[in-house]
């Protein structure tokens, strides 16, 4: 059953705006890039700290400088990169699935193969990196070309989908992204779905050139380590830790079908920026951090912050397990016993167990997680911990984003009990 807008509009006008509306999305499409530039100046090979803020349009300027005559070549390879993902995401490998049903009725298909895509070239980079033929700290080497490379690419392909979003009136375009405000539809991203015949660009940038590439040029900085006598244990276990979370991510691929990013936002600026630039060169700080800043960290402060980690991916993986059991079969006897509310609607919303702490346990493991991996970087430099800082911030973004759509799904009475008996949004007793 469709489920168009008021008045039977298949593309409603958006009315309702997020992100601090066109000025916000505008502003955030020319800024974001500047904030990886220049996290990247302040803490790079030479120094990480903000002595070096005074003169920082000097330092990004002469950091641009003296990457441009690589800026091609790093190109080649990004084009590369793409191209191969898209066509590894075509080819008979994996499980192919429907996701949800979509305004227009119509079920879109999807193929699952994103974790043989992240076995493959981790498998075919340590092999390379053996034999001799390239050498994985080459990527580290060539990490501020690669950098303005995704940059570029972000901007291009962004311009290109929003010009692609008015070839027809039937293009299914993004609730919130159809205000008719250039800047702002920029930002959101107009098209839901944009597709190359079977290709879903959408989904095939969410989880793979970024992530993966997050993960590879973790590696390249521990191989960067190892090559200059500075490997520690720190930076090995955030390299394994943050791939296990990517390859975490990806093996449960079929999950991301119902993510907010998948079923309600376009594919604007703010996912191409956010999956090929911001994800592997913001995320990637740690590492890089290590890789030329060493840390010898106390084998009990390790064992801290890997439990910390450990506890954080329990809560983290055990929510989002009992999410998607129940979503699939409510029976199952994993998730049986959970306690459920039954809205008007006839759905049923989980009160107990983890869902019963609080009405997003995932976003709290995600964050526990996040802050382990920052926390290996040691205690005496700020910047190795933007990350952690910026996840605590889009998480409660998140949360506030997907409670509005909650109670438009639910109803505000249904929504306003179920809030009753969930009591608090992150954490028990604070917030």
């Amino acid at each position: 059953m469709s489920k168009r807008g008021a008045g039977g509009e298949l593309n409603p006008k958006t009315k309702d705006f997020e992100w601090g509306g066109p000025i916000g999305g505008g502003l955030m499409s020319l800024s974001l890039p500047f904030v990886v530039l220049i996290l990247n100046t302040l803490c790079s090979s030479t120094s990480c700290s903000m002595d070096q803020l005074p003169n920082i349009v000097s330092l990004v300027v002469e950091q641009v400088q003296e990457a441009l005559p690589l800026v091609p070549y790093a190109l080649g390879i990004e084009v590369a990169w793409l191209v191969f993902h898209s066509l590894f995401y075509l080819a008979p490998i994996g499980q192919r699935v429907s996701g949800l049903v979509l305004r227009n009725g119509k079920s879109l298909s999807y193929n699952m193969n994103a974790i043989h895509a992240f076995v493959f070239c981790h498998v075919v980079a340590l092999a390379l990196e053996v034999v001799g033929v390239i050498q994985l700290s080459s990527l580290a080497d060539l990490f501020v070309p690669l950098m303005l490379g995704a940059i570029i690419i972000s901007y291009a392909m962004s311009v290109a989908l929003y010009l692609a979003s008015y070839r027809s009136n039937s293009v299914l375009l993004a609730v919130g992204g159809n205000s008719g405000n250039p800047f702002y539809d920029f930002w959101i991203g107009r098209e839901l779905n944009p597709r190359l015949g079977a290709l879903d660009l959408k989904f095939m940038c969410e989880l793979r050139p970024g992530l993966i590439g997050w993960s590879l040029l973790n590696w390249s900085f521990v191989a960067k380590a190892h090559q200059s006598g500075v490997l520690t244990p720190a930076i090995v276990i955030v390299a394994l830790f943050e791939s296990w979370y990517v390859a975490d991510g990806l093996l449960i691929e079929e999950g991301n079908l119902t993510m907010m990013d998948i079923v309600y936002d376009g594919f604007g600026f703010m996912l191409c920026f956010g999956d090929l630039a911001w994800v592997p060169f913001i995320y990637t700080l740690k590492c890089k951090f290590l890789a030329y800043h060493p840390q010898h960290l106390p084998v009990s402060y390790l064992a801290l912050c890997v439990a910390m980690h450990i506890v954080g991916y329990t809560v983290f993986r055990g929510a989002n397990s009992d999410k998607d059991r129940f979503r699939k079969n409510p029976k199952d006897p994993r998730v049986a016993h959970l306690k459920v509310m039954k809205t008007s609607a006839g759905k049923s919303l989980i009160i107990s167990g983890y869902w019963g702490i609080c009405r997003h346990p995932n976003y709290v493991g995600d964050w526990f997680m996040t802050t382990s991996w920052s926390a290996l970087t040691g205690t005496d430099f700020l910047f190795p911990y933007f990350q952690s800082v910026y996840f605590a911030i889009l998480l409660i973004h998140r949360q506030l984003r997907d409670e509005h759509q909650m109670q438009i799904k639910y109803g505000e009475e249904d929504w306003k009990r179920f809030c009753g008996e969930v009591r608090y949004r992150l954490i028990p007793y604070i917030y």
